[in-house]
């Protein structure tokens, strides 16, 4: 895998990663209507290192910057002409999860 993601994800069981991760956006209705695809480009490994990493809840912003920017790998993987639209639809995606995800980032008392 050439996306950025935490050790522990990488290191975790698909069986964990399915309970803890959800694909692009939020359970319920709202999720329902968050797309996985930039015009035809999967997002959903992208969005569920995202998961994964605010249910850490160690760096928001950190998650954050990687969703950003395994969103912009995963756009690079198919046709290069839709590019610049995938990644501005991309840098939506970060700017609502950035100033919107704070109620479903898990802050680690720990830290």
């Amino acid at each position: 895998m050439n996306l950025l993601a935490p050790t522990t994800y990488l290191e975790a069981s698909e069986d964990l990663k399915n309970r803890v991760c959800n694909g692009c956006g939020p359970d319920g209705l709202i999720g329902k209507l968050v797309p996985e695809h930039l015009l035809g480009a999967s997002i959903a490994e992208a969005c569920n290192i995202h998961d994964w990493m605010y249910q850490e809840g160690e760096d928001k912003q950190k998650a954050d910057l990687y969703f950003l920017a395994n969103m912009i790998y995963l756009c690079t993987q198919k046709s290069k002409w839709l590019l610049p639209a995938r990644a501005l639809m991309a840098v939506h995606f970060f700017l609502a999860v950035h100033y919107g995800g704070e109620e479903y980032f898990v802050v680690d008392e720990a830290t």
